[in-house]
């Protein structure tokens, strides 16, 4: 009979997914902040919607992820959330690396200046397309995320309430 427990990979797989949740948007600043533009000007505008989702999102790290008594811990949503938590915090990374961006003279991504491509006509489509791609995984992941974290509230709610 096996005495592998599953448990300790499970919990390490919670607290990196909940570190990436955390740490990976910062990453995609700081990508942005290396290689700006004047949709960094933009993006001061929506900055309080960017705050507020991404505090939402260490929240949800913390008490989805990382708490002892956290929402995923033990609910049958885990390979879901993590799922949804990984498109999100890897979908700003990308959105980030491929967003493309212009100062008075010239414009790319970070993948273009990277590769020397800049004011490239032909990389700038692709980048753009990769960067829509990805900013809808992103997005979409944190919503998804978002409703899975308030339905395992719920449920944990529920099932503490419940009788025994």
């Amino acid at each position: 009979m096996s005495t592998h427990n599953p448990a300790p990979r499970s919990d390490a797989l919670l607290t990196v997914t909940a570190v990436a949740l955390i740490l990976l948007p910062l990453i995609a600043l700081a990508i942005k902040l290396a290689w700006p533009g004047w949709m960094l000007f933009v993006l001061l505008f929506v900055s309080p919607i960017l705050v507020i989702g991404y505090v939402m999102q260490v929240i949800i790290a913390a008490t989805g992820f990382l708490s002892a008594r956290a929402a995923f811990r033990s609910s049958d949503a885990r390979p879901r959330a993590v799922a949804a938590a990984w498109m999100s915090a890897a979908g700003i990374v990308v959105t980030a690396f491929f967003f493309v961006d212009g100062g008075d003279t010239d414009y790319g991504s970070a993948f273009m200046y990277l590769i020397g491509g800049e004011s490239d006509a032909r990389l700038e489509s692709i980048s753009s397309i990769v960067a829509l791609m990805a900013a809808i995984v992103w997005v979409g992941g944190w919503g998804w995320l978002l409703v899975e974290w308030i339905v395992a509230l719920v449920r944990r709610r529920r099932s503490v309430a419940a009788p025994a």
